[in-house]
């Protein structure tokens, strides 16, 4: 498992900021008597009744009375700041610090608002600024090395790092960043130097060990890793270096104890369920190398420790989907949903959940309610969309599927895809064949891993015998992309019966039956192949057990023929 490498964060003593979604009316806005003291106290009555436009009112009465009210200034730009607002909020936080240029406070909150805006270069000249008016703060020497890196000027970050060294001595907070900033220019070995001597001196700070542990283990060498990781952890006893130790164990290949240092941390009350849900992400993607068993039982860990964080029901509902409890997997997706109703990917699995379950009416119902929490939103009208095709309601299917298209302009390209793949599936099922080849093929230029699309269209135009090289294809790396799909290798066996390659047909259809549960289309199929190999006898028997199931997707009329005479028909 990789948790993944972050820059530490060694930045001012305050640290605020749209990066942890800054809950403005919990700040605390310094005013000692000032007289607008009670003001501001009604400015928090009003954020407590969530009366924004009300709060900033009674902020604007304040600006117009005292116009060098530097603090009213930086309750205003909170606000905007938590609305997202940068564009009122950065004037607002200017002037705030313009007023009161030795601020710590008003600093620090406009160099994160300049962060979330993405200009690093003016957060920089803050920290310049306020370098010149406290040049003695050593602080504010590691930001701006920070800063400086992550504007791509990481020789320029160095420079500083000299600079601060010769103002404070050297230290193991900067060494910290300097040896960060090496790793990031691929000089590990200098990094690796930089670090050494701050574990023979036992450093108190974590990060001196988990970056010297990662650039180990990028070296492939484990055991130095987790020589460094435990005396990081008898001297920090920081419990967040058990997430590295599970790193470091999985690389020497101990499962074992990369699980318990895993638990260890998940059941630490030091440890931020930031990062434990990172760390939960990583294994539900599938890379961890984790059985089920041992990931349920750290989201059990997450819904006992977290009850009221909506994540930590969906991970554990997630976890249980998977393992095929699908009642117990909606019953967590609704205790998510309860908690949080803009849980998008809790509404999402919990339609999942009921569509599998084959209660589509209940997935439509859920649908609507979701969209009513958050109206218009792509991925909801998407799974709507779904819900009403397996109803076989076409009509709402295209409202909800088109709509989803509609809303989705600023959605990354894995969710167009899929809206597009649904409206090909739709437009195949109303007889549009055109349009639903150019949904397809958008879908597939959106999400070029999208199998499902490849797959779908793939069948779709070797049903009408068009564009069989293309079909054939698209159809070869939807296998390549999923390789265990019986659906997929059974659309390859036909696409290459279509092109009339009988004997690679065989061994595809072959493949499917014995990957899956077959269907009475895979039978349909499988006789057909069988008899242009001339396996007449055993075609009969392959159409024969496609007729006695439930014949769902295949003409049982066209079936009773190819029996009664021993041939295959068109």
């Amino acid at each position: 498992m990789k948790i993944s490498k972050k820059l530490v964060c060694l930045s001012l003593s305050v640290v605020l900021g749209l990066s942890v979604l800054v809950d403005a009316h919990a700040q605390q806005v310094p005013v000692g008597d000032k007289p607008y003291k009670n003001d501001l106290t009604l400015v928090e009555g009003k954020l407590r009744n969530g009366d924004l436009a009300g709060a900033v009112a009674i902020l604007d009465t304040v600006i117009a009375k005292y116009p060098d009210a530097a603090e009213v200034y930086y309750a205003k730009a909170l606000l905007f700041g938590q609305a997202r607002n940068l564009e009122v909020a950065i004037p607002l936080a200017q002037k705030a610090l313009t007023l009161e240029p030795r601020n710590l406070l008003f600093a620090n909150y406009l160099v994160e608002l300049y962060k979330g805006a993405g200009d690093l270069i003016s957060a920089i000249a803050v920290v310049d600024q306020v370098i010149l008016q406290y040049p003695a703060n050593a602080s504010l020497y590691r930001e701006k090395m920070l800063l400086l890196h992550a504007s791509k000027q990481s020789e320029q970050s160095l420079d500083v790092y000299t600079d601060a060294v010769d103002r404070f001595g050297a230290s193991d907070t900067l060494d910290v960043i300097k040896a960060e900033v090496l790793v990031d220019m691929k000089r590990a070995d200098e990094a690796q130097a930089v670090l050494l001597p701050w574990v023979k001196h036992n450093s108190g700070i974590r990060q001196v060990y988990s970056t010297l542990a990662y650039i180990y283990l990028d070296k492939k060498q484990p055991k130095q890793a987790l020589d460094v990781l435990k005396r990081g952890v008898e001297n920090t006893k920081d419990d967040l270096l058990y997430l590295d130790l599970a790193d470091a164990y999985s690389a020497d290949r101990k499962s074992k104890m990369a699980f318990e240092s895993l638990k260890k941390a998940f059941e630490s009350g030091n440890v931020d369920y930031a990062d434990k849900y990172r760390a939960m992400f990583t294994m539900l993607s599938g890379t961890s190398g984790f059985e089920l068993d041992q990931i349920q039982e750290l989201a059990n860990i997450l819904v006992i420790k977290y009850p009221r964080v909506a994540d930590s029901h969906v991970a554990k509902g997630d976890i249980l989907w998977r393992r095929g409890k699908l009642q117990e997997a909606r019953s967590l997706f609704l205790t998510a949903i309860g908690i949080n109703k803009g849980h998008i990917d809790a509404w999402r699995m919990l339609m999942n959940v009921e569509l599998a379950l084959n209660e589509a009416d209940q997935a439509i119902a859920h649908g609507f309610e979701a969209l009513e929490a958050n109206p218009n939103n792509p991925m909801l009208l998407y799974f709507t969309g779904l819900a009403y095709m397996v109803k076989d309601d076409s009509e709402h299917a295209r409202k909800m599927m088109e709509s989803a298209l509609d809303n989705s302009g600023e959605e990354n390209s894995y969710l167009q895809s899929l809206i597009y793949a649904g409206l090909g599936d739709l437009y195949h099922k109303l007889k549009m064949p055109d349009v639903s080849d150019v949904a397809y093929e958008e879908a597939i230029k959106l999400d070029s891993t999208n199998a499902t699309a490849m797959n779908n269209y793939a069948y779709y135009l070797s049903e009408r015998n068009e564009k069989l090289a293309l079909a054939a294809s698209l159809s070869k790396q939807s296998n390549e992309l999923d390789p265990t799909s019986a659906t997929f290798q059974d659309t390859y066996a036909w696409v290459l019966f279509k092109q009339e390659n009988y004997k690679e047909s065989l061994k595809w259809i072959e493949k499917a039956i014995r990957g899956s549960a077959p269907s009475a289309v895979l039978y349909d199929h499988y006789g057909d192949i069988l008899y242009k190999n001339g396996n007449t006898k055993e075609a009969v028997k392959q159409w024969e057990k496609a007729l006695s199931m439930d014949g769902s997707g295949v003409d049982a009329d066209k079936l009773k023929l190819k029996i009664e005479k021993k041939s295959y028909v068109e």
